[in-house]
């Protein structure tokens, strides 16, 4: 009986590897997607910057647009707080 519940524990200690792996394995895959993600967002700052070094912004007009485009899905009637944070850091 004894050697039964240590031979349950040994599978379940080996299925659990395995789980683990499996795990590990699609952790690694969302991080390549998030690394893909960001680089596009870096290269897209970079043209952006690019942009506002020649054309002018109207600041206001941009806050009031990702208030209006952002405020039902962030439930914030003031919007995005996170992309009001980047525009203020892109109009620097």
């Amino acid at each position: 009986m004894f050697f039964d519940q240590i031979n349950e524990i040994d599978g379940n200690l080996k299925d659990l590897r395995g789980h683990l792996k499996n795990i590990g394995s699609a952790v690694d895959v969302h991080i390549d997607h998030l690394d893909d993600i960001a680089a596009h967002v870096i290269a897209l700052e970079a043209i952006v910057t690019q942009i506002l070094e020649k054309v002018d912004i109207d600041p206001d007009g941009a806050r009031e647009w990702i208030k209006k485009n952002t405020s039902a899905s962030s439930e914030n009637e003031e919007g995005s707080q996170k992309a009001t944070a980047v525009l203020t850091d892109l109009l620097k």
